[in-house]
Formats: C-alpha cells, sequence, structure tokens
C-alpha cells in the first residue's frame, strides 16, 4: 500500500477513505468515469480549498506544475473540462455524507471534551453568502439579488459543526429549525429570528432545552417573580405563560439581563427552570462562537467565490470547505499541535508538497545565541 509523506498527505490521513469509497458507490458516483474518479476529485478540490485557488484554471495548472509530487500527496493531475463536468453532475450528497463520515471520526478524536456548562452546548444560527442572480440563477433572495445560506447547528464544547443544511437565500432561518434535532438534556441558543413558539415547544417536548431572546410584541402573564441578588446583573428571573397558550402550553422563564458593558439590557426566554439566572446569560453569550465561526469560513476558505454556478456545483464547494475544516481540526487534535487552525491552514497552503513533517513545520525556530558584542573571531575586543 503506498504510503504518504507530504503536509497534503498528513492531512487526508484522517479521511475516512473506506467510507467514502461506499458513499460512491451508492450513488454510483465512479460509474462509467474513466479518468477522474469521485475521491481524486474531492482530493483535488482540496488543494483548491487550501490554495485559495481563483478558478479551476489554477487548480489544474498548478498541480501539472508539481505533478511529479502528486504521488505521494494521494493526488493526481486533472483537466478543467473533466472537472468542470463533474461538478455538475456527480450528485452533492455524495459529500455531504462524506461531510458527517468525517465529522464521526472527529468526534471519536474529541473523546469527553469538558462542557462549559453541564448539558452539552448546541448553537444554531445561519449567514448568507451574496450571488450573482444572473450567473447563479437558482439562488433567489430579493427580486435582484442571489444568496444562499449556510444553516448550521454548532457543537460550542468541541468546536464543530454538529449539523449543516444548505439552502437557497429566500428560505428563512426559522423554517429550518425543524431539521436540526436536539437531543435529550442538550441545550440549544437561538437567535431572535428563531422564535417560533410551535417549533420550541417541539424542542420542549424531546427533552431538549433552549435559550433565546424574546421579542418586544410577545404577550405574556407573569405567574412567579424569583428573587434576585441586589445590584447584580440580573434584573429580574421570573416564570411566565405566553398569552397565546395553544402555541406553548408550558411554564417558560424570563430573565432581564443588564449589559453594564454596552449599557444594554437584554430579555433571555427559556424552558430550563433550574439553571441560575447567570448561567442562562452565560449561555446565550457563547452564542458568539457561531458568528466567529463563520467570520473564520469566509476569511479562510473558498465560500464567497465559487468555480461553478449551479447549484450541485456551488453545494459541493461548501461541502468540500467544510470538510477541509474537519481535516485540520482532526490533524491538531491528532499531533496535538499548540497553534490555531489559521496556522495550519497557512503551513498547507505554502509547502502542500513538502516532506518535512509537520513537527517540524510549526515547530518554533531555533533563534542562535546573541552575539557577544566583547568578543570577535579575532579574540576579545579588550
Amino acid at each position: 500500500m503506498n504510503k504518504h509523506s507530504t503536509t497534503m498527505a498528513s492531512l487526508l490521513r484522517g479521511f475516512p477513505r473506506f467510507e467514502f469509497q461506499s458513499i460512491v458507490n451508492e450513488y454510483s458516483g465512479d460509474k462509467k468515469i474513466r479518468t477522474l474518479s469521485t475521491y481524486h476529485m474531492l482530493t483535488a478540490m482540496l488543494y483548491g480549498q487550501i490554495t485559495s485557488a481563483f478558478g479551476m484554471r489554477e487548480i489544474v495548472k498548478t498541480l501539472e506544475a508539481n505533478r511529479h509530487k502528486l504521488y505521494h500527496s494521494g493526488l493526481s493531475e486533472v483537466k478543467r473540462s473533466t472537472l468542470s463536468d463533474a461538478l455538475e453532475k456527480r450528485h452533492q450528497q455524495i459529500f455531504e455524507r462524506a461531510f458527517y463520515c468525517t465529522l464521526d471520526k472527529a468526534h471519536q478524536l474529541s473523546g469527553r471534551t469538558r462542557r462549559k456548562f453541564h448539558n452539552p452546548l448546541k448553537i444554531i444560527d445561519a449567514t448568507t453568502i451574496d450571488l450573482c442572480l444572473k450567473r447563479f440563477d437558482w439562488a433567489k433572495f430579493r427580486r435582484s439579488k442571489g444568496a444562499m445560506k449556510i444553516h448550521l447547528c454548532y457543537d460550542a464544547d468541541c468546536y464543530l459543526p454538529d449539523q449543516v443544511r444548505l439552502s437557497s437565500g429566500e428560505v428563512h432561518d426559522v423554517r429550518m429549525l425543524n431539521s436540526f434535532h436536539l437531543e435529550e438534556g442538550e441545550i440549544g441558543v437561538l437567535d431572535r429570528g428563531y422564535l417560533d413558539f410551535n417549533r420550541l415547544h417541539s424542542i420542549h417536548l424531546r427533552g431538549a432545552y433552549f435559550v433565546t431572546r424574546i421579542k418586544k410584541n410577545t404577550k405574556f402573564q407573569i405567574l412567579e417573580q424569583r428573587q434576585v441578588p441586589v445590584g447584580g446583573a440580573v434584573r429580574s428571573d421570573c416564570l411566565i405563560r405566553l398569552g397565546n397558550s395553544k402555541a406553548y402550553p408550558e411554564v417558560l422563564r424570563l430573565v432581564e439581563y443588564y449589559d453594564a458593558e454596552y449599557e444594554r439590557t437584554y430579555l433571555f426566554l427559556t424552558n430550563n427552570l433550574e439553571f441560575s439566572a447567570q448561567q442562562i446569560a452565560d449561555i446565550y453569550k457563547e452564542r458568539w462562537q457561531i458568528e466567529l465561526f463563520f467570520k473564520w469560513l469566509k476569511q479562510n476558505l473558498k465560500i464567497k467565490t465559487f468555480w461553478g454556478t449551479s447549484r450541485n456545483a456551488v453545494f459541493i464547494q461548501i461541502w468540500v470547505a467544510l470538510i477541509l475544516y474537519l481535516l485540520l481540526w482532526m490533524l491538531k487534535a491528532m499531533h496535538g499541535f499548540q497553534t490555531t487552525l489559521q496556522k495550519l491552514l497557512q503551513v498547507l497552503k505554502t509547502i502542500p508538497f513538502d516532506r518535512r513533517p509537520m513537527e517540524e513545520l510549526l515547530s518554533p525556530r531555533k533563534t542562535s545565541p546573541p552575539l557577544d558584542l566583547n568578543y570577535s573571531l579575532w579574540g576579545s575586543f579588550k
């Protein structure tokens, strides 16, 4: 069996090759394919993501220029027409399922991650990627504007995208809430845009918790006022029942919290009646983690400009970008690198075909001892 030794090969060791080939066979992804297998298509796109290739021609030409190094990196040469045709015809669900297979492997490495709170914490939100409606006619968003959305359930304990849904820009965030499954005991942190009490009640019936913000026009009745520390950030903590009890017949909890740093008052709504009011506020503050994740994706991976214009091509590119994030995360976890994912990506981008081990590339350089000004090559100055 071929043993790879380059930095690109070190990244690909974390990919579940056997499971991926089973998925490809299930979808007949390699049926009647002569030159570019689905796996080599994936590796070529991963290479394009790592190098931030402007287009498919750049991927093809740089791979061709390094043809003698591809074998030991698990890559192969591709033709632009072949890659373009593959983006149009290979089913994007192959890459979606490949993402979840890679995610399962990442979860095995995460083990028993130390939780920030007593219960597992999941953050649900979406980000919009603007597209040109004339070129991406399937991505309807506004009358004269196109866009697509990445809907995400983010595991805030181990910093992994737990569940992902892709859609056109016209799909409202709240419509995707039922597609995310929260297990019993898990805490879902939601933005105010997900405030739909029928959907929130379904989360409650599954035994999960949610923390969100209430809208100003929401009508409710106060059932019980709980005691709060005098002069603290928590101004009030009460049990309420909605005015329209048919949508959510259970008792809810409303926490009023004052943020002295930004001089703003927040009203947090939750079905958890046991956590302290301060914990409820701290849980909602963790929602900022998913915003940082979206920012990292857009700044470091190729998900704002695309190599194809069809829905299938765009979705494949998004799934490959998310797979690359998981591979970087696993590379860091397996080797115990004390560095950021951004630095890992920078190393791979600079020398993807280098044969040195990753530990050597990421270790701090040994600096020379300071020059002794009192001594020269010919002896002492004194």
